[in-house]
């Protein structure tokens, strides 16, 4: 029996609780937290409406309190007289996320209506006058919901086909009506037949403008760069009925006419092309927004301005100018620090989690990150265009063309054809020499020879398996990662944040059970918002006892020490380096204190956690036959200890490694049939060397909207059923494949002997395509 039919469940997504820090009763923090909250608010009923398995919260979400971009957007369309919105919306994943967001945004103040296009990821507001979006988007965040700007990709990618499925849909059911009277019976030199086969012809035009059209761009482009797309025989096939159509209707041969054919194949293709892009897109559009973005940033006369003199996009910062870098934000470019000493994190550029204390005048490279309590300036040295920020974030895009086994074998099928309709053609000219049959001999072959099954059977297949890996924690984003998959010989992994929990874990919580609820609560005040790696392992420590609330008072913080809290009676709580508020002895290694008035209450120790199952999940992709190996921009005695934990020798990982060398170390080792799982920035460079990317959604990352899947939840099991995956629905398409030759091979034969009518053709069609989409269904259903 799989593990995850036997482990127990998160009681808010359904996942597998594999890691034995989160809370009694969750997969994590985050749900916890959110479930929590749910049951507060008396939102019992989401739990009724959603479904069997959700992605886990993504906890960084819970903190999210820059919505300023959401503020200037309300003021800019009440200035044009207009008080509504549209927004996108991420991390909707079932109809109970859809009520849920509705329910809570309806009950708010000041908004009018909240209505949400799960599908397509899109928020629409309505609001009074002195409505506050901001403040209700900050609310949305504590139920793990995320409101971003609206690109318009959403609808420019996806309306365009539906829109086309819809129509053709209409087209084809009256194409269908038109021509049954004439299949039952109906005389042509009848009064109605002739107004019915205009309607025949209307919408079989209008299915080949709207529908048919999507198909033959697609090939056209295809073939102007010189390749052979799927495309091409649908539209071979829908041009050939559709001109034969007019040859029967002028001739007066019935048996040319396809009008109906048209019609209900094209709405056929484009159901099938559907549910393969939405499968897909549904995926791309659950991805947590948990990188932190390039967003504008405040520009300064100098470092002791008071007000900013402009906000600008930071790809046109420039070598002199001042700017401020908020919590939480990247560098986008080079620059010296001015004014206070100031704590950053270097793992977007070498995978170390530990942040490293800058002096004031020391240079801070691009893409460090700013895990402080306030804002810090930098003084740019460097543009966007010689950035590092820039050289990462642009990398690991390369574009992957159609498989070139898939070239040929298209090559092969359509000469095949072609040469089978033109024999057909010829051979019954001359031994009949009536040229209408033997042309409806030749359109036959044409058109029965197009992949309706295939057609049908790849998108089924798609979206079952997509639907498969998804139960699994694995979210597929681009259509190449089966074919890649099969080419797999080797995996590559970063260390940190990969095969290691994104931050340190406590090693021991005895000291953090001792302390009392006033004591957890300041702790809880000085944690909360914490972006060190020490403070978000100790928010999640405290997340597992009873709900408590923070702390009242006044924080500040010294970089590279630690920070404080003076609460209302003047007490003085810290954490940070042993004894920097006190006389304690200091103590060595991953450690932080916490003390009141100098006096040590808690000495917490960190150390270094594998991800949940890590060990067997390598175990098992060896057994696949599978190289194995890690590249790491952490120290290499790490990356030693982490081998030998995971049962790895020693020749199987290198630290201390950059961007640069990571790369060059794939491109030496066989990129072509390699698959990299990373999390950062420094592995970007290798992702562009590598033919199947992958990575597992931290909150600090680069990689998601360049990986070819992604893995949500904490543990890398779903990794072996990706590729275990990918073999099985290759066997079942190769299945589907055989059926399609053979019956192929009948109708052609059919078609050939003159047998095959437009009726015939219009029957069979759909037979073939029930018959293998029942077959998929059976083989991926319970995969």
């Amino acid at each position: 029996m799989p593990a995850s039919e036997t482990q127990a469940k998160c009681l808010h997504c359904g996942t597998d609780i594999v890691d034995r820090w989160a809370p009694p009763g969750f997969c994590c923090a985050g749900c916890a937290q959110v479930h929590a909250i749910i049951l507060s608010c008396g939102l019992e009923r989401y739990y009724e409406l959603r479904s069997e398995t959700i992605a886990p919260v993504n906890e960084s979400v819970l903190g999210t309190d820059d919505f300023t971009w959401l503020a200037a957007a309300q003021s800019a369309a009440e200035a044009k007289g207009r008080r509504e919105l549209r927004v996108a919306l991420r991390g909707v994943s079932c109809v109970g996320c859809v009520w849920l967001i509705e329910k809570t945004l309806g009950d708010a103040p000041g908004i009018l209506s909240a209505r949400v296009n799960a599908h397509q990821g899109l928020l629409h507001l309505e609001w009074r006058e002195g409505a506050d979006l901001a403040a209700q988007a900050r609310g949305l965040c504590r139920f793990g919901y995320l409101i971003v700007p609206d690109d318009g990709k959403a609808t420019a990618s996806d309306d365009g086909l539906l829109l086309r499925l819809g129509l053709c849909g209409a087209f084809a059911m009256n194409a269908m009506l038109a021509t049954l009277p004439g299949y039952l019976g109906l005389r042509s030199d009848e009064s109605l037949a002739g107004l019915l086969r205009l309607l025949s012809v209307g919408c079989a035009t209008l299915s080949m403008l709207v529908g048919a059209s999507f198909f033959i761009s697609r090939a056209l482009a295809a073939l102007r760069h010189g390749r052979l797309h799927m495309d091409l025989p649908i539209g071979l096939g829908l041009a050939a009925a559709y001109a034969a159509s007019f040859v029967g209707w002028f001739a007066g041969r019935a048996d040319l006419e396809y009008w109906d054919f048209v019609s209900l194949f094209t709405f056929l293709m484009l159901v099938g092309r559907w549910t393969q892009e939405r499968a897909i897109e549904s995926n791309r559009r659950r991805l947590p927004p948990s990188a932190p973005a390039v967003r504008e940033v405040p520009v300064y006369a100098s470092a002791e301005a008071a007000t900013p003199l402009r906000q600008a996009d930071p790809r046109t910062l420039q070598p002199g100018e001042v700017y401020g870098l908020a919590p939480g934000q990247v560098a986008p470019v080079g620059g010296r620090l001015l004014g206070d000493e100031a704590e950053l994190s270097l793992a977007w550029i070498n995978g170390e989690s530990e942040p490293v204390s800058y002096p004031t005048g020391r240079l801070v490279p691009s893409g460090a990150l700013n895990v402080g309590r306030r804002e810090i300036r930098l003084k740019s040295n460097e543009s966007w265009d010689s950035s590092l920020l820039r050289r990462l974030s642009e990398a690991g895009d390369a574009a992957v063309g159609q498989p070139p086994g898939l070239e040929r074998i298209l090559g092969i099928y359509l000469a095949t054809v072609m040469v089978l309709a033109a024999l057909g053609f010829g051979v019954r000219v001359a031994l009949t020499s009536d040229w209408p049959g033997a042309l409806q001999s030749a359109i036959s072959v044409l058109v029965v020879s197009c992949p309706c099954a295939i057609g049908l059977a790849f998108p089924l297949a798609t979206e079952l398996s997509v639907g498969a890996l998804r139960r699994s924690g694995v979210y597929v984003r681009e259509h190449r990662v089966w074919e890649q998959a099969m080419r797999i010989r080797q995996v590559v992994f970063d260390k940190t944040g990969t095969l290691t929990l994104e931050y340190p874990r406590l090693a021991d919580t005895s000291g953090l059970d001792a302390l009392d609820p006033d004591q957890r609560a300041a702790l809880l005040a000085l944690v909360e918002g914490n972006l060190h790696p020490f403070g978000r392992s100790l928010r999640e420590a405290l997340a597992r006892g009873q709900h408590i609330e923070p702390a009242d008072g006044a924080l500040s913080s010294l970089p590279g020490l630690g920070q404080t809290l003076t609460d209302a009676a003047g007490n003085c709580w810290s954490l940070g380096k042993p004894g920097w508020k006190g006389q304690a002895e200091a103590a060595e290694g991953a450690v932080t204190e916490f003390s009141l008035n100098g006096n040590r209450l808690a000495l917490f120790r960190f150390v270094e956690e594998p991800r949940p199952h890590a060990a067997e999940e390598i175990a098992g992709l060896r057994r696949r036959g599978l190289s194995l190996f890690i590249l790491s921009g952490d120290q290499p005695s790490k990356v030693a200890g982490l081998l030998t934990h995971l049962g790895l020798p020693a020749s199987a990982g290198l630290g201390g490694l950059t961007p640069e060398q990571k790369a060059a170390w794939v491109r030496a080792h066989d990129g072509a049939h390699t698959l990299m799982l990373g999390d950062g920035a420094n592995d970007a460079l290798a992702f562009g060397e590598a033919t199947l990317r992958g990575t597992p959604v931290v909150d600090l990352s680069l990689l998601e909207q360049k990986a070819d899947f992604y893995l949500l939840g904490r543990d890398l099991r779903g990794l072996g059923r990706l590729l275990d995956l990918a073999r099985l629905r290759r066997r079942v398409l190769t299945e589907v494949f055989v059926f399609a030759v053979v019956y192929n091979g009948l109708t052609v034969g059919l078609a050939l002997a003159g047998k095959m009518s437009p009726l015939l053709a219009t029957l069979m069609m759909p037979t073939s395509a029930i018959l293998t989409l029942v077959h998929v269904t059976a083989r991926l259903r319970k995969a």
